[in-house]
């Protein structure tokens, strides 16, 4: 009797010790410490209920169900009915070659996302760091609007335009200035122009409280391009292309800029 104890001891041994290196590497596949322990039981078992799997992985038996829920989920174990009554049962490992296959094209996946993705992100962090970058924009219709809308798209809570009307009047767009006036609580704008008469389109524009107008005569301050400031941004915008400028240090030196012509600007 006291042999064939020991015997039996020493198979336990046996099967433990060649069972933990095969565990141990299934972590390869992305599978949990537990979730590998339960897969080999169910190996090993063949037919098993909750319950002897949990014995043969040496886990209670709420941790062992749902470590079977996990692999039934993966492909790894599946649920069949015999005798009227429910039993695991282990996927071939053969199937561990598919799982693989499939994560390898996962890989795949990800890294043609992350190229296409990459620019952009690399531009998202040259504004986390306070790089200035510039986009550069030849003027024409779809330029404009796209300019226009990213103008509109920036939320801050003042933008400051200095406008010279004598060279710029035909890009007055009042749909746009409205929806700008949607997004901010004050647009600043000074005027510049040989007389203070107002654009038509200009006028409507007064009602609005957060429209805030002042004139400057063009023969002394004849600004070659026109320049709106909002936030950390600066648009230029010239009569054959524009510029989109992120930089809080230039964004900074032209907000002071437009003040200290607020300051002497006549109000209309």
């Amino acid at each position: 009797m006291l042999e064939i104890i020991n015997i039996d001891f020493c198979v336990t041994i046996n099967l433990g010790e060649k069972n933990m290196p095969l565990a141990q590497e299934l972590l390869t596949f992305g599978l949990s410490n537990k979730e590998a322990d339960v897969y080999v039981a169910a190996l090993q078992l063949g037919f098993s209920t909750v319950q002897e799997l949990a014995q043969k992985a040496t886990i209670n038996r709420t941790t062992a169900y749902t470590q079977i829920k996990n692999l039934i989920a993966r492909g790894l174990i599946k649920v069949v009915e015999k005798y009227g009554k429910l039993y695991y049962v282990a996927e071939s490992p053969d199937y561990l070659c598919r799982l693989q296959e499939q994560q390898e094209k996962e890989v795949a996946r990800r890294k043609e996302v992350l190229a296409n993705i990459l620019p952009e992100l690399e531009s998202i962090y040259n504004l986390a760091v306070e790089k200035p970058t510039v986009k550069y924009y030849d003027y024409n219709p779809e330029s404009l609007n796209r300019i226009r809308l990213e103008i509109e798209a920036t939320r801050v809570p003042e933008m400051c335009n200095i406008f010279n009307y004598d060279r710029y009047a035909e890009f007055i767009n009042k749909k746009h200035v409205e929806g700008i006036l949607n997004i901010v609580n004050k647009f600043k704008v000074i005027y510049i122009s040989k007389t203070k008469a107002l654009d038509a389109r200009v006028c409507r524009l007064q009602n609005n409280e957060k429209f805030c107008l002042k004139y400057l005569p063009s023969d002394k301050f004849g600004f070659l391009c026109e320049v709106l400031i909002a936030g950390p941004k600066v648009y230029i915008a010239r009569e054959k292309d524009s510029l989109i400028i992120s930089d809080t240090l230039l964004a900074q030196t032209m907000g002071l800029l437009f003040q200290a012509l607020w300051g002497i600007a006549e109000t209309i």
